[in-house]
């Protein structure tokens, strides 16, 4: 921090961090969304707030300025606040904006071809119309969610209603879950959070910061009220009386509708027994993991633990604790009877056989496409408009900033025999599409720079192996010896996913580069 901490703050300044902190319990847990509700209003934190806040909730200033350097959600700067934020210069915008073909790539390698510019938005679907405003992205297209009324109409609530008049039980659930084979592993998290001493609590996920994926901010804007049926059932079986629903913050329109949502139960007397906790992540691509999110949710940086414990015996507090991601709770639904509605698209999910896609780049019609029969990745290239005028398929990312980089003849292959091959969809399903002109390596570099800037630092085979690779890939002769052995290193040693994944990204990388004219 500074040397100028002992300035005096501005009185109106004073008045609307005063507001903030009444509105909350001076604990460290509730620090981050304190922080975000000052750059709300502020447009950002600066030495001053962050000294006032710490003395509010008497923390050290120490422990304030991690927090505030750690989630660049906070916007933090020690004397004055950006005005706007700077454009997305992350894969999919960078790519959509500013072609970079092989030729052009010597012209380009300076700080900004690693990662100029803002951070990933997850506005990858409309990257040409992304526009900074403030700490947020205004998008143009406005989601209208579907009301509780007619959610109910068809028979949403209905069984969780069921099971607090006692209808069913804990039981009865799992069986069903269970019977509905799509989900084994939810069953084995229910049972293990429900067997815990101590009283538990729910947390759905919704901070997907993976590189090209937009899937649960689809699902929210269209049915939040799917969302909350199935994560009120998992309240009702584990035995918690807290349910967290943890938001990617740049999904600020989605912070507004929940809050909303919430308050539409509350009249109607759902979930009347249950303590509502919507929180923001702060912007940190970890936070996607499970315990770096519950270090959040505690006050901290966004770091992983060793496991075990697991968060479903030791997680928040040591609380026994739940973490699902909205698909999984959405699709949940159809284990006790909820069912595809022709007019409302988003419902496919419940039909196992469907999978949902994130498609951007250099696509005609990017956005989220929902498909039950997929050959292979060019019918969903196909699906979305196909490519671009003028552009001929390259290739795509698929899965994210540590996925694979599949050729345009891999892309016709079978998606089955891909998958035997193992090549990962991901989590989030991502699928960014280039061009043939697209410079490859210029891809691949983007895609390490991002997982450079989201390590949070912890682990050295993580914190340096991505930095590593994310030079090596920005210029001059690779070594692809050298490339492999550092990918080892990384997937053996990280403690936690990202440089794990990160490894197995440079593995492939360093194949798929090989002997090419973009080395």
């Amino acid at each position: 921090m500074s040397n100028h901490l002992i300035r005096t703050i501005d009185g109106a300044v004073v008045n609307i961090v005063d507001d903030v902190l009444a509105h909350h319990d001076a604990t460290s847990d509730r620090a981050l969304e304190i922080l975000l509700q000052l750059r709300d209003r502020l447009g950002g934190i600066t030495d001053d707030v962050l000294v006032r806040v710490a003395d509010g909730l008497k923390l050290s200033r120490a422990e304030l300025y991690e927090l505030a350097t750690f989630y660049p959600s906070v916007r933090y700067h020690p004397t004055a606040v950006a005005t706007r934020a700077a454009a997305c210069e992350d894969l999919v915008c960078a790519l959509v904006r500013s072609p970079h073909s092989a030729g052009e790539r010597e012209a380009t390698r300076d700080e900004s071809y690693l990662c100029g510019g803002s951070a990933c938005r997850g506005r990858c679907d409309s990257a040409q119309d992304v526009v900074g405003t403030g700490s947020n992205v205004v998008h143009a297209d406005k989601a209208d969610w579907r009301t509780l009324e007619s959610y109910r109409s068809a028979g949403g609530y209905g069984y969780v209603e069921r099971l607090r008049r006692g209808d069913v039980d804990a039981a009865d659930v799992l069986a069903a879950i269970e019977r509905s084979g799509s989900a084994s592993s939810v069953v084995r998290k229910w049972r293990a959070v429900r067997d815990q001493h101590g009283e538990p609590v729910v947390i759905a996920n919704a901070s997907e910061g993976e590189l090209g994926t937009f899937k649960d901010r689809h699902i929210l804007e269209r049915d939040p009220h799917g969302v909350i049926d199935a994560a009120l059932v998992a309240v009702a079986v584990v035995g918690a009386r807290r349910l967290i629903i943890y938001l990617r913050d740049d999904y600020d329109h989605l912070y507004r509708e929940l809050q909303q949502v919430i308050n539409e139960m509350r009249v109607a007397g759902l979930g009347a027994d249950v303590e509502f906790d919507l929180r923001r992540s702060g912007g940190a691509y970890i936070c996607g993991e499970e315990t770096a999110l519950i270090a959040s949710l505690e006050g901290q940086r966004g770091r992983p633990r060793e496991q075990p414990p697991f968060p479903t015996t030791h997680g928040l507090f040591g609380r026994p604790t739940l973490v699902q991601n909205i698909e999984t709770l959405y699709r949940l639904r159809a284990a006790w009877g909820m069912r595809v509605e022709a007019s409302l698209p988003v419902t496919r999910l419940l039909d196992p056989a469907v999978r949902i896609f994130s498609v951007s780049g250099r696509v005609c019609c990017p956005g989220v496409q929902l498909m039950a029969s997929l050959p292979n990745i060019a019918a969903l290239i196909a699906a979305c408009g196909g490519m671009t005028e003028g552009e001929e398929l390259g290739g795509v990312v698929l899965g994210g900033a540590a996925g694979s980089i599949l050729t345009a003849e891999q892309c016709r292959l079978p998606l089955d025999d891909l998958l035997r091959a193992g090549i990962r969809i991901g989590s989030g399903s991502s699928v960014i599409v280039f061009a043939q002109r697209d410079d490859v390596r210029w891809i691949a570099a983007k895609m390490a720079a991002f997982l450079a800037r989201e390590s949070c630092g912890q682990c050295t085979p993580c914190r340096v192996g991505t930095s590593k690779m994310a030079g090596m890939l920005a210029g001059g002769p690779l070594d692809p010896v050298l490339m492999r052995s550092l990918a080892e290193v990384m997937r053996e040693a990280s403690i936690c996913g990202l440089g794990r994944s990160a490894g197995q990204f440079l593995a492939g990388a360093a194949e798929r580069l090989q002997g090419s004219a973009e080395c």
